[in-house]
């Protein structure tokens, strides 16, 4: 990875944003998102802040600013992600596996929520494959941005919250100022943004509500096509209590903010 094309990314934002986002003496028409969001791995999480996205006033800098930081958290789980899937599959096609390999995977297997870890066979492998696998970064990118309107809520500035999951134990998290009465959840905390990715995949990824998900993610890898945003969204009508009316909104904003290029850069 290298470091400079990042750091030169954020840069551009920055500079964009001190501008007016003028280029040429052309208004931009729309979000220009850093090219180097393309190709390279994230950044180490460590030295990532978030930055003051309520203080952008002109919306098409505030857009680019949002994807430019978090699309390489999102590019670095998934990274991981399928560096686990790809030693998976390697390990399916071997004939025999080491005392270490058979720990591995059961470890990740319970991980992931299967059911059944005592044996290692083809069926327990074509089911950790269905749920250890890419989340299109389009996807997350407009659920990020929908969930925390676009950086600003105090969920992602107080808890580093981008995705708005929810925790059930007192004290883990920030209390909803509309919280009904007798309801006990909260707006869950967490020690960095990159963190927030991490759960925010991991359940998509395990949790029984977004099976559908999951199905169509493993129907499109089967015929061999491209995974995006756009198909994976008919499966997160769970995600939120507007169900159909919430996943049109993240539709559209998938289409409008031109983030299928982003899914279409990074296939594994």
């Amino acid at each position: 990875m290298n470091i400079d094309k990042i750091m030169l990314g954020v840069l551009l934002a920055l500079i964009v944003l001190s501008l007016g986002v003028h280029c040429q003496g052309k208004f931009v028409s729309g979000p220009e998102l850093p090219v180097s969001g393309l190709i390279e791995k994230a950044e180490d999480s460590s030295v990532v802040t978030i930055p003051d996205f309520g203080s952008m006033v002109d919306v098409k800098a505030k857009k680019s600013a949002f994807f430019g930081f978090l699309l390489p958290l999102v590019q670095k789980e998934n990274d991981r992600i399928l560096q686990n899937r790809q030693r998976i599959i390697a390990l399916s096609s071997q004939s025999e596996l080491t005392e270490k390999d058979r720990l591995w995977l059961a470890d990740i297997g319970k991980k992931y929520r299967i059911r059944d870890i005592s044996a290692i066979d083809p069926r327990f492998f074509t089911q950790l494959l269905t749920c250890v696998d890419r989340i299109p970064a389009s996807l997350a990118l407009a659920q990020s941005a929908n969930e925390t309107a676009w950086g600003t809520s105090r969920f992602a500035r107080q808890g580093n919250n981008f995705f708005g999951q929810w925790c059930f134990t007192p004290g883990c998290g920030i209390v909803p100022g509309a919280r009904p009465e007798g309801e006990t959840y909260e707006v869950q905390k967490f020690k960095d943004v990159a963190a927030s990715v991490h759960a925010y995949m991991h359940n998509l990824n395990t949790n029984g509500q977004y099976k559908a998900l999951r199905e169509l993610r493993e129907q499109k890898r089967a015929r061999q096509e491209p995974v995006t945003g756009a198909d994976l969204v008919h499966g997160l009508r769970a995600y939120s209590a507007r169900g159909d009316e919430y996943v049109q909104e993240l539709l559209s904003m998938i289409n409008s903010n031109k983030l299928l290029q982003y899914d279409l850069h990074s296939q594994g």
